[in-house]
Protein backbone atom coordinates (compact mmCIF):
# COMPACT_ATOMS: atom_id res chain seq x y z
CA UNK A 1 0.00 0.00 0.00
CA UNK A 2 2.93 2.51 0.39
CA UNK A 3 3.85 2.05 -2.78
CA UNK A 4 0.79 3.13 -4.15
CA UNK A 5 0.05 5.98 -2.53
CA UNK A 6 3.46 7.18 -3.12
CA UNK A 7 2.71 7.52 -6.86
CA UNK A 8 -0.75 8.85 -5.80
CA UNK A 9 0.59 11.50 -4.16
CA UNK A 10 2.84 12.74 -6.64
CA UNK A 11 0.11 12.71 -8.84
CA UNK A 12 -2.15 14.69 -6.28
CA UNK A 13 0.29 17.44 -6.00
CA UNK A 14 0.37 17.80 -9.99
CA UNK A 15 -3.25 17.52 -10.14
CA UNK A 16 -3.66 20.47 -7.53
CA UNK A 17 -1.01 22.74 -9.24
CA UNK A 18 -3.54 22.27 -12.58
CA UNK A 19 -6.89 22.92 -10.48
CA UNK A 20 -5.60 25.66 -8.94
CA UNK A 21 -4.84 28.03 -11.66
CA UNK A 22 -7.47 30.16 -12.41
CA UNK A 23 -7.91 32.27 -15.67
CA UNK A 24 -6.70 35.61 -15.93
CA UNK A 25 -8.00 38.96 -17.16
CA UNK A 26 -5.31 41.28 -18.18
CA UNK A 27 -5.65 44.77 -16.67
CA UNK A 28 -5.13 46.44 -20.26
CA UNK A 29 -7.98 49.34 -20.45
CA UNK A 30 -9.11 47.86 -24.26
CA UNK A 31 -8.95 44.32 -23.95
CA UNK A 32 -12.25 43.78 -22.12
CA UNK A 33 -14.33 46.01 -24.41
CA UNK A 34 -12.28 45.32 -27.94
CA UNK A 35 -10.47 41.91 -27.71
CA UNK A 36 -13.61 39.75 -28.49
CA UNK A 37 -11.42 37.03 -29.12
CA UNK A 38 -8.79 36.55 -26.76
CA UNK A 39 -11.14 34.37 -24.90
CA UNK A 40 -12.19 32.94 -27.96
CA UNK A 41 -8.64 31.94 -28.87
CA UNK A 42 -8.26 30.75 -24.87
CA UNK A 43 -5.89 33.47 -23.90
CA UNK A 44 -7.33 34.26 -20.68
CA UNK A 45 -6.10 30.40 -19.87
CA UNK A 46 -3.31 30.36 -21.47
CA UNK A 47 -2.04 33.68 -19.56
CA UNK A 48 -3.01 31.50 -16.21
CA UNK A 49 -0.21 29.80 -16.94
CA UNK A 50 2.39 32.32 -18.99
CA UNK A 51 1.98 35.92 -19.86
CA UNK A 52 5.15 34.65 -22.43
CA UNK A 53 8.95 35.21 -22.18
CA UNK A 54 10.95 38.23 -23.36
CA UNK A 55 13.47 35.03 -24.09
CA UNK A 56 11.64 33.58 -26.58
CA UNK A 57 11.93 36.19 -29.98
CA UNK A 58 9.22 36.91 -32.41
CA UNK A 59 10.03 38.24 -35.68
CA UNK A 60 7.81 39.94 -37.53
CA UNK A 61 8.86 40.71 -41.77
CA UNK A 62 7.46 43.51 -42.85
CA UNK A 63 7.77 47.39 -43.10
CA UNK A 64 9.30 47.81 -39.81
CA UNK A 65 7.89 48.07 -36.07
CA UNK A 66 7.34 52.35 -34.75
CA UNK A 67 9.58 52.19 -31.64
CA UNK A 68 7.57 55.00 -30.22
CA UNK A 69 4.56 52.45 -29.80
CA UNK A 70 4.26 52.91 -25.65
CA UNK A 71 2.55 48.84 -25.94
CA UNK A 72 5.83 47.76 -27.60
CA UNK A 73 8.58 50.15 -26.53
CA UNK A 74 11.48 49.23 -24.53
CA UNK A 75 13.96 46.18 -24.11
CA UNK A 76 11.00 43.56 -25.72
CA UNK A 77 11.73 45.65 -29.00
CA UNK A 78 15.01 44.45 -30.35
CA UNK A 79 17.26 46.26 -32.62
CA UNK A 80 15.70 45.66 -36.27
CA UNK A 81 17.36 44.07 -39.63
CA UNK A 82 16.45 45.20 -42.90
CA UNK A 83 16.44 42.29 -45.66
CA UNK A 84 16.00 44.57 -48.47
CA UNK A 85 18.67 47.36 -47.17
CA UNK A 86 16.37 50.32 -47.18
CA UNK A 87 15.21 52.04 -43.68
CA UNK A 88 11.85 50.84 -41.64
CA UNK A 89 8.97 52.38 -43.80
CA UNK A 90 6.85 52.44 -40.33
CA UNK A 91 7.29 55.99 -39.07
CA UNK A 92 6.10 57.36 -42.51
CA UNK A 93 2.65 56.56 -43.57
CA UNK A 94 3.25 52.92 -44.00
CA UNK A 95 2.84 51.31 -40.19
CA UNK A 96 1.53 47.58 -40.72
CA UNK A 97 4.45 46.37 -39.12
CA UNK A 98 3.60 47.96 -36.61
CA UNK A 99 -0.03 46.92 -36.74
CA UNK A 100 1.19 43.22 -37.07
CA UNK A 101 3.88 42.98 -34.35
CA UNK A 102 1.20 44.71 -32.00
CA UNK A 103 -0.95 41.95 -32.40
CA UNK A 104 1.57 38.76 -31.22
CA UNK A 105 3.45 41.29 -28.54
CA UNK A 106 1.49 44.49 -26.59
CA UNK A 107 2.06 43.85 -23.19
CA UNK A 108 0.10 42.26 -21.24
CA UNK A 109 -0.71 42.91 -17.80
CA UNK A 110 0.98 46.66 -18.24
CA UNK A 111 -2.51 48.78 -17.42
CA UNK A 112 -2.33 50.74 -21.28
CA UNK A 113 -3.43 49.71 -24.29
CA UNK A 114 -4.29 46.23 -25.20
CA UNK A 115 -3.28 42.94 -24.94
CA UNK A 116 -0.71 40.64 -27.47
CA UNK A 117 -0.34 37.15 -27.19
CA UNK A 118 2.38 37.67 -24.50
CA UNK A 119 4.87 39.51 -23.27
CA UNK A 120 7.89 38.07 -26.24
CA UNK A 121 10.58 39.85 -27.61
CA UNK A 122 10.19 41.66 -31.18
CA UNK A 123 12.44 41.76 -34.07
CA UNK A 124 11.47 44.11 -37.11
CA UNK A 125 12.93 42.54 -40.51
CA UNK A 126 12.27 44.93 -42.93
CA UNK A 127 11.11 43.16 -45.77
CA UNK A 128 10.03 45.97 -48.25
CA UNK A 129 11.60 48.27 -50.04
CA UNK A 130 11.18 52.36 -49.96
CA UNK A 131 7.66 52.17 -52.02
CA UNK A 132 6.46 49.22 -49.61
CA UNK A 133 6.77 46.59 -51.88
CA UNK A 134 8.19 42.99 -51.34
CA UNK A 135 10.09 39.98 -53.57
CA UNK A 136 10.28 36.80 -52.32
CA UNK A 137 13.70 37.03 -52.58
CA UNK A 138 13.74 39.39 -50.10
CA UNK A 139 11.16 37.90 -47.45
CA UNK A 140 13.43 34.70 -47.82
CA UNK A 141 16.43 36.48 -47.02
CA UNK A 142 14.59 38.07 -44.11
CA UNK A 143 13.78 34.54 -42.88
CA UNK A 144 17.10 33.10 -42.83
CA UNK A 145 18.36 36.58 -41.48
CA UNK A 146 15.54 35.86 -38.15
CA UNK A 147 16.38 32.48 -37.89
CA UNK A 148 20.25 33.70 -37.55
CA UNK A 149 19.43 36.04 -35.33
CA UNK A 150 17.68 33.20 -33.17
CA UNK A 151 14.24 34.22 -33.42
CA UNK A 152 12.07 31.28 -32.47
CA UNK A 153 9.17 32.39 -34.64
CA UNK A 154 8.94 34.15 -37.52
CA UNK A 155 6.05 35.76 -39.18
CA UNK A 156 4.89 36.91 -42.44
CA UNK A 157 2.03 39.15 -42.99
CA UNK A 158 3.05 39.82 -46.59
CA UNK A 159 1.34 38.81 -49.86
CA UNK A 160 4.09 37.74 -52.92
CA UNK A 161 4.46 35.79 -55.78
CA UNK A 162 6.68 32.93 -55.34
CA UNK A 163 6.30 30.98 -51.85
CA UNK A 164 8.71 27.87 -52.95
CA UNK A 165 12.09 30.36 -52.41
CA UNK A 166 10.16 31.21 -48.99
CA UNK A 167 9.04 27.36 -47.64
CA UNK A 168 12.87 26.32 -48.42
CA UNK A 169 13.85 29.16 -46.02
CA UNK A 170 11.66 28.24 -43.80
CA UNK A 171 13.42 24.69 -43.94
CA UNK A 172 16.43 26.49 -42.78
CA UNK A 173 14.60 27.92 -40.13
CA UNK A 174 13.36 24.85 -38.95
CA UNK A 175 16.83 23.81 -38.88
CA UNK A 176 17.60 26.21 -36.51
CA UNK A 177 14.93 25.58 -34.07
CA UNK A 178 12.21 28.29 -35.70
CA UNK A 179 8.94 27.95 -36.93
CA UNK A 180 7.30 30.38 -40.17
CA UNK A 181 4.07 31.53 -40.04
CA UNK A 182 2.23 33.31 -43.39
CA UNK A 183 -0.91 35.12 -43.87
CA UNK A 184 -3.10 32.93 -46.18
CA UNK A 185 -4.51 36.05 -48.21
CA UNK A 186 -7.54 38.66 -48.59
CA UNK A 187 -8.49 37.44 -51.50
CA UNK A 188 -11.96 36.44 -50.68
CA UNK A 189 -11.59 33.57 -52.82
CA UNK A 190 -10.31 29.48 -52.59
CA UNK A 191 -6.52 29.57 -53.88
CA UNK A 192 -4.54 26.76 -55.39
CA UNK A 193 -1.03 26.10 -53.90
CA UNK A 194 1.15 23.53 -54.01
CA UNK A 195 1.25 20.45 -51.57
CA UNK A 196 4.72 20.52 -51.27
CA UNK A 197 5.03 24.20 -48.79
CA UNK A 198 5.48 21.82 -46.37
CA UNK A 199 7.57 24.21 -43.92
CA UNK A 200 5.33 27.06 -43.65
CA UNK A 201 2.45 27.44 -41.48
CA UNK A 202 -0.04 29.50 -43.68
CA UNK A 203 -3.47 31.00 -41.79
CA UNK A 204 -6.79 31.73 -42.44
CA UNK A 205 -8.91 34.44 -40.66
CA UNK A 206 -12.05 33.82 -39.07
CA UNK A 207 -14.88 36.23 -37.86
CA UNK A 208 -17.02 36.37 -34.50
CA UNK A 209 -19.00 33.86 -35.28
CA UNK A 210 -16.27 31.11 -35.83
CA UNK A 211 -16.85 31.53 -39.74
CA UNK A 212 -14.22 31.81 -42.84
CA UNK A 213 -13.74 35.93 -42.54
CA UNK A 214 -15.54 36.91 -45.79
CA UNK A 215 -12.30 38.52 -46.76
CA UNK A 216 -9.99 35.31 -46.62
CA UNK A 217 -8.43 33.56 -48.84
CA UNK A 218 -8.70 29.94 -48.27
CA UNK A 219 -7.63 26.68 -49.69
CA UNK A 220 -6.35 23.22 -49.58
CA UNK A 221 -2.99 24.98 -48.43
CA UNK A 222 -4.42 26.65 -45.31
CA UNK A 223 -3.03 24.97 -42.09
CA UNK A 224 -4.49 26.77 -39.51
CA UNK A 225 -6.95 29.66 -38.47
CA UNK A 226 -7.36 32.46 -36.53
CA UNK A 227 -9.43 36.04 -36.08
CA UNK A 228 -9.10 38.24 -38.66
CA UNK A 229 -11.83 40.28 -37.67
CA UNK A 230 -11.72 43.54 -35.64
CA UNK A 231 -8.40 42.86 -34.34
CA UNK A 232 -7.12 45.12 -31.92
CA UNK A 233 -3.90 46.92 -33.04
CA UNK A 234 -1.28 49.76 -31.90
CA UNK A 235 -0.62 52.60 -33.52
CA UNK A 236 0.61 55.53 -31.92
CA UNK A 237 -0.31 58.08 -34.79
CA UNK A 238 -3.56 57.39 -34.55
CA UNK A 239 -5.40 59.82 -31.72
CA UNK A 240 -6.03 56.86 -28.83
CA UNK A 241 -3.00 55.13 -30.14
CA UNK A 242 -5.14 52.35 -30.86
CA UNK A 243 -7.39 50.86 -33.89
CA UNK A 244 -9.27 47.98 -34.98
CA UNK A 245 -8.16 46.36 -38.36
CA UNK A 246 -9.71 43.42 -40.68
CA UNK A 247 -7.36 40.94 -42.08
CA UNK A 248 -5.36 37.60 -42.05
CA UNK A 249 -2.37 39.74 -41.50
CA UNK A 250 -3.57 39.67 -38.04
CA UNK A 251 -5.07 35.84 -37.98
CA UNK A 252 -0.90 34.85 -38.14
CA UNK A 253 0.59 37.00 -35.47
CA UNK A 254 -2.01 35.54 -33.41
CA UNK A 255 -1.09 31.66 -34.37
CA UNK A 256 2.49 32.82 -34.33
CA UNK A 257 1.69 34.21 -31.00
CA UNK A 258 0.57 31.02 -29.76
CA UNK A 259 4.05 29.07 -30.78
CA UNK A 260 5.62 31.38 -28.95
CA UNK A 261 3.83 31.12 -25.74
CA UNK A 262 3.76 27.86 -25.95
CA UNK A 263 7.89 27.97 -26.32
CA UNK A 264 7.70 30.41 -23.19
CA UNK A 265 6.18 27.46 -21.39
CA UNK A 266 8.34 24.86 -22.50
CA UNK A 267 11.46 26.08 -23.93
CA UNK A 268 12.88 22.51 -24.55
CA UNK A 269 10.61 21.68 -27.21
CA UNK A 270 11.70 21.07 -30.83
CA UNK A 271 9.29 22.75 -33.87
CA UNK A 272 7.49 19.74 -35.05
CA UNK A 273 6.26 19.40 -31.64
CA UNK A 274 5.36 23.19 -31.43
CA UNK A 275 3.70 22.78 -34.74
CA UNK A 276 2.20 18.97 -33.34
CA UNK A 277 0.56 20.88 -30.43
CA UNK A 278 -1.06 23.92 -31.93
CA UNK A 279 -2.95 21.25 -34.43
CA UNK A 280 -3.79 18.98 -32.23
CA UNK A 281 -5.34 21.32 -29.97
CA UNK A 282 -7.05 23.79 -32.38
CA UNK A 283 -10.47 24.18 -32.58
CA UNK A 284 -11.87 21.61 -35.21
CA UNK A 285 -14.87 23.63 -36.74
CA UNK A 286 -15.54 22.79 -40.20
CA UNK A 287 -15.36 18.99 -41.60
CA UNK A 288 -13.40 16.67 -39.20
CA UNK A 289 -10.13 16.64 -39.66
CA UNK A 290 -8.35 19.14 -41.97
CA UNK A 291 -10.37 21.15 -44.32
CA UNK A 292 -10.04 24.04 -46.73
CA UNK A 293 -11.02 26.86 -44.69
CA UNK A 294 -9.81 25.86 -40.88
CA UNK A 295 -7.12 23.93 -41.79
CA UNK A 296 -6.37 21.61 -38.54
CA UNK A 297 -8.50 24.05 -37.06
CA UNK A 298 -8.64 27.43 -35.32
CA UNK A 299 -6.30 27.88 -32.72
CA UNK A 300 -6.84 27.46 -28.83
CA UNK A 301 -3.90 28.98 -27.60
CA UNK A 302 -5.37 28.09 -24.02
CA UNK A 303 -5.38 24.58 -24.98
CA UNK A 304 -1.96 24.69 -26.36
CA UNK A 305 -0.75 25.95 -23.40
CA UNK A 306 -2.04 23.49 -20.95
CA UNK A 307 -0.13 20.97 -23.48
CA UNK A 308 2.64 22.45 -23.52
CA UNK A 309 2.73 22.53 -19.34
CA UNK A 310 1.52 18.87 -19.02
CA UNK A 311 4.31 18.19 -21.45
CA UNK A 312 7.25 19.65 -19.04
CA UNK A 313 5.02 17.89 -16.19
CA UNK A 314 5.64 14.47 -17.66
CA UNK A 315 8.25 12.25 -16.08
CA UNK A 316 10.47 9.71 -18.18
CA UNK A 317 9.37 6.64 -18.71
CA UNK A 318 11.96 5.08 -16.35
CA UNK A 319 11.51 7.39 -13.70
CA UNK A 320 7.65 6.92 -13.76
CA UNK A 321 8.07 2.51 -13.44
CA UNK A 322 10.14 3.66 -10.29
CA UNK A 323 7.64 6.15 -8.73
CA UNK A 324 5.04 3.27 -9.11
CA UNK A 325 7.93 0.65 -7.67
CA UNK A 326 8.16 2.89 -4.74
CA UNK A 327 11.94 3.27 -5.68
CA UNK A 328 12.67 6.22 -6.50
CA UNK A 329 13.72 7.29 -3.08
CA UNK A 330 16.62 4.72 -2.62
CA UNK A 331 17.75 5.43 -6.20
CA UNK A 332 18.24 9.07 -4.92
CA UNK A 333 20.13 8.13 -1.38
CA UNK A 334 22.50 5.66 -3.72
CA UNK A 335 22.54 8.38 -6.41
CA UNK A 336 24.29 10.74 -3.23
CA UNK A 337 26.67 8.32 -2.08
CA UNK A 338 28.67 8.10 -6.08
CA UNK A 339 31.51 10.79 -5.54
Amino acid sequence: MTKRYTLLAILAVLGCAAASRADVFPNDQYYAPYQWYGPVIGLPTAWSISTGSPGVTVAILDTGVMASTPDLAGPRLLDPLSATGTEPLDGTDNHHGTWVASVAGMGVNNRIGGAGVGNFSILPVTVTDADGLNSYADIATGIKMAANAGARVINISQATLKYGPLDDAAAYARSKGALVFVAAGNSGTRKEMPAEYENLIFVSGTDRDDGLWSGSTYGSFVDLSAPADDILVADPTFESGYGLGDGTSFAAPLAAGAAALVWSINPSLTPDEVQNILYTTADDLGTLGRDEVYGWGRINIGHAAERAYEMTLTPEPGTLLLLAAGLAAPLARRLRRRP
